[in-house]
């Protein structure tokens, strides 16, 4: 009987996305610690998804983004997670809602004044400033990033998809690649893709969902190379250009320089392009 007991009560724990992050974290081996090197999420925020307390976090952009970095550190499906946790999301702000309580309008002991009611915008409004301010400074660097890369992505892929294809009609009618034509990243599948600055470190990541496009800002042609582990999975052009495969499937690649003219001479199979580092795939 105890033991049916026991069973109940761990069927009934794993409720919700961070019960089934925590146990994956476990049976992983990992404490919080180790996945909040691999993420660079802090800890409280990785313990606040744990227990589903999604107000202990800047917004949904950042509960999103940290769930499915999470969920890769743990080796669980990252597309899955984030449906689930914006699943939880909806559901939180609907079980915050109040009850709505009828009442006749026409009463006049039920109706604030005109100034009452101004008072109270302007509260509300002073209130919703402040709050503002202090999640924008309480958040981490790193954190930030994460939560804007997700942001960015809608605004970068309007874009990538308008001037891909005026670019790759230029290219035809000219016969050649203005040197300054965008670097467009489309997602065969899904792939993960990260930009390295010059000393090697992940600056900046993404995961590109199958057919997701995403035009690369001209900063960070300059200032980073791309690496990911897929190539197989990741089409890179160049001003329409298909440049071809970074590199054997399923091992990791990087180095890879992003500036027009390096890709173009890889696509051509010129001697000037850096050759990328490539190791096995972890």
């Amino acid at each position: 009987m105890a033991e049916e007991e026991v069973a109940t009560q761990g069927e009934l724990a794993i409720t919700r996305t961070g019960d089934r992050l925590r146990l994956a974290r476990e049976a992983a081996g990992l404490s919080l610690a180790d996945v909040a090197t691999r993420t660079r999420i802090t800890q409280r925020h990785l313990q606040a998804i744990e227990k589903s307390e999604f107000s202990e976090l800047p917004g949904r952009t950042y509960v999103t983004g940290f769930a499915r970095a999470y969920a890769r550190a743990v080796d669980l499906p990252e597309t899955e997670i984030a449906a689930d946790i914006r699943r939880e999301l909806d559901e939180d702000q609907y079980g915050a809602r109040p009850i709505y309580e009828a009442y006749e309008p026409t009463d006049p002991a039920r109706l604030p004044t005109a100034r009452l009611a101004w008072t109270l915008v302007i509260v509300a409004a002073v209130l919703v400033s402040a709050y503002g301010v202090w999640r924008f400074l309480s958040v981490e660097p790193d954190e930030a990033l994460v939560a804007a890369q997700n942001r960015d992505a809608d605004a970068s892929e309007a874009p990538a998809a308008a001037t891909a294809p005026a670019a790759a009609g230029k290219a035809a009618a000219d016969g050649a690649v203005p040197a300054d034509a965008p670097v467009v990243l489309t997602g065969i599948s899904e792939v993960w893709i990260g930009f390295d600055d010059a000393n090697g470190k992940t600056e900046n990541w993404r995961t590109l969902d199958p057919g997701e496009t995403y035009q690369v800002p001209s900063a960070y042609i300059e200032q980073f190379t791309l690496r990911t582990s897929r190539p197989q999975a990741l089409k890179v052009t160049v001003g329409g250009r298909d440049i071809g495969s970074l590199g054997a499937a399923d091992t990791l690649v990087k180095s890879i320089s992003l500036k027009p003219a390096d890709l173009l001479a890889r696509a051509e199979g010129g001697a000037t392009a850096p050759a990328p580092k490539a190791s096995p795939r972890r």
